[in-house]
């Protein structure tokens, strides 16, 4: 076993999960982040919720994240993610990994990806789903969310 390479940052905020990546992932890091995505998304299961993901600072992943990013996605849309929006400026290489490994928009599950923080964030009101937590937010425009 290796030690986590990757970092991740997650937050609740009324019916949306709040996170940001950093750095290139080995398997070791998909794993440990999936089991802390899923602790702090239960207060959600059960309802119709939503995501907001941070890829700016995210720097690609091993070829062995890939069966883990496939199965964690499946449990969240299984469990109540409706509405996914990731934000990262335009990257070829960024976008063809996450692109082959997340879910497209489907029956009762929509993915857009933005490039600016505020776009997504006005997608996200526009679906209902009002964000409030201030600071974790600032952090996550600024991309001063590694600085906690």
């Amino acid at each position: 076993m290796f030690n986590v390479h990757g970092e991740w940052k997650i937050s609740v905020d009324n019916q949306v999960l709040l996170q940001w990546f950093s750095g290139s992932w080995n398997e070791e890091a998909i794993i440990a982040y999936a089991k802390e995505f899923k602790i702090m998304a239960t207060p959600l299961v059960g309802s119709k919720w939503a995501i907001l993901s941070v890829f700016e600072d995210w720097e690609l992943g091993v070829p062995e994240i890939e069966k883990h990013v496939i199965e964690h996605c499946q449990w969240f849309k299984d469990n109540g993610c409706i509405k996914d929006c990731h934000i990262y400026s335009a990257d070829a290489a960024k976008e063809m990994q996450l692109e082959k490994l997340i879910p497209h928009t489907e029956e009762g599950y929509e993915r857009c990806v933005f490039t600016h923080f505020d776009d997504a964030v006005s997608w996200l009101e526009s679906h209902q789903y009002q964000l409030q937590n201030t600071q974790f937010l600032k952090r996550l425009k600024a991309g001063t969310i590694n600085r906690f």
